[in-house]
């Protein structure tokens, strides 16, 4: 289909078919850049959030991610260590507040963090909140509902949990846990009152088709609940 058709379609507030974003694979990609461009501009403009992350927990992860320098699978010669303490992550909140950051995320390595990490963790969310504005994000692998309930109530507002690539592309990418796992995830962030952050990874071997597909998956999934 014509890629005009499709802008002028988006830019009045319909929604593209899977059939129709399939029909652009094989459009000339500058014209492609410049019609998304475009497009980004009318709804997004040039503004965007800033959201600093501090490495909570590096390596020694047991999953096979084929792009994680993190995981246990491979010799990457990264910086090893448990769970910061609590007043270090809480002084680096507080010097990014203080730079005018408006987000900021802990992110720790690992399948899950254990019971005894998300204790430490929401205790220091907590004093986070009492002591300045920062919107806290996390990303702390596959949890329950419980769990995340226990994160929301703690103070953190936003969940991130990457679906990486397509679901039939998936297994190629990881084999310890699945493409479901993280679906899961997703709603149980959902169902405890948690905005979920969600994005891929491109270029792991994957096609265009796998690409389009993880891009509905998206908005299937989050697809409309930060408006």
């Amino acid at each position: 289909m014509n890629m005009m058709i499709l802008k002028q379609k988006i830019l009045n507030g319909r929604k593209i078919t899977k059939k129709e974003a399939l029909s652009l694979i094989n459009a000339d990609f500058k014209d492609l850049c410049r019609t998304a461009n475009e497009i980004r501009k009318n709804f997004c403009g040039n503004s965007f959030d800033l959201c600093s992350i501090v490495n909570g927990k590096s390596g020694r992860c047991p999953q096979n991610c084929t792009f994680c320098a993190q995981s246990a699978h491979y010799k990457t010669k990264i910086e090893e260590y448990p769970l910061i303490p609590g007043d270090k992550i809480s002084a680096g909140a507080l010097r990014n507040h203080k730079g005018g950051i408006l987000r900021f995320s802990v992110v720790t390595s690992g399948k899950a963090l254990t019971d005894k990490e998300l204790t430490k963790l929401c205790l220091t969310y907590k004093k986070i909140s009492q002591t300045c504005g920062l919107s806290l994000c996390a990303s702390h692998g596959l949890l329950s509902q419980k769990q995340l309930m226990r994160l929301k109530n703690s103070g953190i507002s936003r969940y991130h949990c990457n679906i990486e690539t397509s679901e039939t592309y998936f297994s190629k990418v990881c084999s310890t846990h699945s493409y479901n796992d993280k679906i899961k995830t997703i709603e149980n962030a959902k169902k405890a009152g948690l905005e979920v952050c969600s994005g891929i990874i491109m270029g792991l071997g994957e096609n265009l088709k796998d690409r389009i597909d993880v891009f509905f998956d998206l908005k299937k999934w989050i697809s409309n609940q930060f408006r």
